[in-house]
Parts: C-alpha cells; sequence; structure tokens
C-alpha cells in the first residue's frame, strides 16, 4: 500500500520478513517525525543516526538489568499508591482511572530517572495536562490538511494553544533538571555505583565534560519520563480493561498470584515477579491486540530490495504495528484475546518481526525492560487485592479508542471489589 503527500511517498508494508529487513537496514526516522521537534527536538526516539548514535551510546548503562532491578521498590511503592486510592474509593466507579495511575507512573517516572523526589516538583501534572493537550493539537492539525502549510497554522488560534501547551512543558522540564543538578554529588562521578549510572546524572556526568548539552539533556529527559509514564499508564489501563471483560482469565491471574504472594498484602519481590508467567502472557497479548505505540516509520536512505517489492529511497516506510500483530496469516483468530499464544512453543512458530510492541533492531525501544518490569510490578500489586469489573463493556467490540499518538480506550471507568484473602 502505498501514497504521496505533497512531494512525501509512504509505503506500508506488514510481512514480517519486509519489516525485519527495514528495522534493521532503514535506522533513520521518517521526516514526519518533525513534526515534533517544538516540544521536544533530536530525542533518542526521533533524531537523525548520527545524533541517535551518540545518545544512545551515553544513554544505554542506564538502563543495564542491575539499574532496573533497583527499581523495583520503587515501582511498588508508586503501586500501592494507587491501591490506596482504590481502598478509598472501593465499591463506587471509578472515572478517569487512567489519570490516576498515570499521576505515579508520572511520580515513578520522575523519582527513578532523575532522582527526583516528585514532591519537589509541585506542578508537575501540569506537565501531563500540557502533553494531553499538545497531542490534541498535533492530531487536530493533521486531519484538517490546511494547518499543515506553515504561514496558515502560525496564524491560526490552534497554534497559540499549541505554542502555550509546549511553554508549560518546557517549564516544567526545566525546572526538573534544575532539581537535578541540585542533587547532584561528586560521588556521582563514579562510574561504579548505581546512582552515578541514574538516566539524569549519568548525563550530567556527560554534560561536565561537554558530551552533551544542556538543552539536548532537558529534551532527553522530558521525552524518558513522559513517554515511560504514559505508555505505562495506558498499558496498565488496557490490561486490567481486558481483564473485566474476561472474568475466567482474570481469574487465572489472580490464581497465580496467590499462589506467589499467599498473603493478601505482601508486596511482590523482583523474585515474585519473574514467577507470574500467566499473567506475562496477559501483557503481552494486550499488547498484541493494542500495541500503546500502533505504528512506526523510517526514512529508506537507499533502495531496498524486499523481494518481490523494491522500496525506492527517498521513501517513507510505514509499519503499522498494530495490523502487523493481527494478520490472520500469523495470528489465528487474531480478534480474539488469547494470553496462551504466548506460551514458548507457539512463540518459537512465529517470525521474529510479527511481535514487535517496542520495535526491533538497533533502534528499538530502550526502555522495553523498565516498561515491562514496571507494568508487571503495577498490576500484581493492584490484581492482588481487587477484583477488576467493566460493567459497561461486555466485549472488546465495546471499547472506544483514540489514538493522540499513543493508543489508548476511551473508556477507563472499572468497579474495584476488594479481595478478602
Amino acid at each position: 500500500m502505498k501514497g504521496w503527500a505533497g512531494s512525501q511517498l509512504y509505503i506500508a508494508t506488514m510481512r514480517p520478513a519486509d519489516v525485519e529487513k527495514i528495522l534493521t537496514n532503514c535506522l533513520n526516522k521518517s521526516p514526519f517525525y518533525e513534526t515534533f521537534n517544538d516540544l521536544m527536538k533530536d530525542i533518542l526516539v526521533a533524531s537523525k543516526v548520527n545524533v541517535w548514535k551518540k545518545h544512545r551510546k551515553l544513554i544505554n548503562p542506564s538502563f543495564n538489568l542491575k539499574i532496573l532491578n533497583s527499581f523495583h521498590v520503587i515501582f511498588v511503592k508508586y503501586s500501592k499508591e494507587i491501591v490506596k486510592f482504590l481502598n478509598e474509593t472501593e465499591g463506587s466507579e471509578q472515572v478517569d482511572l487512567v489519570s490516576v495511575i498515570w499521576a505515579q507512573t508520572f511520580d515513578t517516572a520522575l523519582e527513578t530517572f532523575a532522582n527526583v523526589r516528585p514532591h519537589v516538583i509541585k506542578e508537575r501534572y501540569n506537565a501531563i495536562r500540557a502533553l494531553v493537550k499538545y497531542e490534541e493539537i498535533v492530531i487536530q492539525r493533521f486531519y484538517k490538511s490546511w494547518l499543515l502549510i506553515d504561514f496558515i497554522w502560525k496564524s491560526s488560534n490552534l497554534y497559540k494553544e499549541h505554542q502555550m501547551a509546549c511553554q508549560t512543558f518546557r517549564a516544567i522540564f526545566e525546572k526538573i533538571v534544575i532539581e537535578a543538578h541540585k542533587a547532584y554529588e561528586p560521588e556521582d562521578r563514579n562510574d561504579d555505583t548505581i546512582r552515578s549510572k541514574l538516566f539524569l546524572a549519568h548525563l550530567i556526568k556527560f554534560s561536565q565534560t561537554q558530551q552533551i548539552t544542556h538543552e539536548e539533556i532537558q529534551e532527553e529527559t522530558s521525552f524518558m519520563i513522559t513517554a515511560a509514564s504514559e505508555t505505562t499508564a495506558v498499558t496498565v489501563n488496557t490490561v486490567l480493561t481486558m481483564l473485566g471483560i474476561y472474568p475466567d482469565i482474570q481469574e487465572k491471574v489472580y490464581q497465580e498470584l496467590v499462589s506467589v504472594l499467599p498473603h493478601i498484602e505482601q508486596d511482590p519481590t523482583l523474585e515474585d515477579i519473574s514467577r507470574l508467567d500467566y499473567l506475562d502472557r496477559v501483557i503481552k497479548e494486550t499488547l498484541r491486540l493494542y500495541p500503546a505505540v500502533p505504528i512506526t516509520l523510517r526514512y529508506a536512505d537507499e533502495d531496498i530490495n524486499c523481494d518481490p517489492y523494491v522500496f525506492p529511497a527517498g521513501s517513507n516506510l510505514i509499519i503499522p504495528i498494530v495490523l502487523l500483530h493481527k494478520d490472520p496469516d500469523v495470528w489465528p483468530e487474531p480478534e480474539k484475546f488469547d494470553p496462551d499464544r504466548f506460551l514458548p512453543d507457539e512463540v518459537a512458530k512465529r517470525h521474529r518481526c510479527s511481535y514487535i510492541p517496542f520495535s526491533f533492531g538497533a533502534r528499538n525501544c530502550i526502555g522495553f525492560r523498565y516498561g515491562m518490569m514496571s507494568v508487571t510490578a503495577m498490576l500484581a500489586t493492584i490484581l492482588r487485592r481487587f477484583k477488576v469489573q467493566t460493567p459497561d463493556l461486555k466485549s472488546l467490540k465495546d471499547i472506544e479508542w483514540e489514538y493522540l499518538i499513543i493508543l489508548k480506550p476511551k473508556y477507563s471507568r472499572f468497579l474495584f471489589e476488594k479481595r478478602t484473602c
């Protein structure tokens, strides 16, 4: 499938072999991502290859397993804040639960990436509101194609709202970086400590040798915190929706949790999390049907030969992840929610690029382990203590979705019932 948008050629493919070749060989992102430069410029996810290589090399140490494992207690701490909220509101319908979850995942990311205690940034949630507003405006601009013409766009009221959202967002993250600088200690220069490799401390250290600028640090920090917090919140919300619709699957998750965590108030350890095989499959199946990032685009610097097709140099290559994950040639009954698709024997039958919720190859999502660990810890903490219901949703067809950069369900009202054992 192909088409033109102005002078840009866009070609879509969902053949796993093509996807692997594109994601392996086309490391430059599509110029489409330049749309977001006014909010976050030259960030890891969207920058040109030369900038990406430099930043990825600097950032990689902050995502090693030892560092991520040290975050587990923080994941559980903020998960229990959600439990506290649910205890206080048990029996009533929760309106817009995703915002409650997002507030906690934002605080989690603030502490894990920036080593900044959330209460220090009192206006921090304004960054979430500004980001949501920004996403809404970006999507509106694409639907109203005349706003893609620069002089029309910059004379519109929407542009003024867009600029206000960007200014609010940037001001808050400027403050976050300043607070991280205040907390930076001389011992943070020691490469042997976990603290020295925490994301923002690690970048501050490199800024002192001019390997990265203050502006680049702010851009990468704002992206990491917002991307990690939003995708985690949306994934947790979507998994809870799936379990509300499928009580039999929820019961299997609960029985597994009881076997691993016999006491209802028991907090999951890292070892406990590693034993939650069925919950892991539930999360993966949720991400198959509803990947938080449903599409990715690459730029072909040279002709890409994907027999029998040749994708020409200069084209924008679209990988519709959400459709790739529902290819009936790969996934029998693709609209069916079946966690057992991710049993090891089933996974072994499929092409490795038939399932890519975190992309693939050198430019995959650097935070994929962070995301899975935080989502699992949060769900385990909540679901051991509560049964979730979705009174207004009886099947997947009942869910309404919105796509504001991130794919998320519009509906987020749940009924939570406290477990007694």
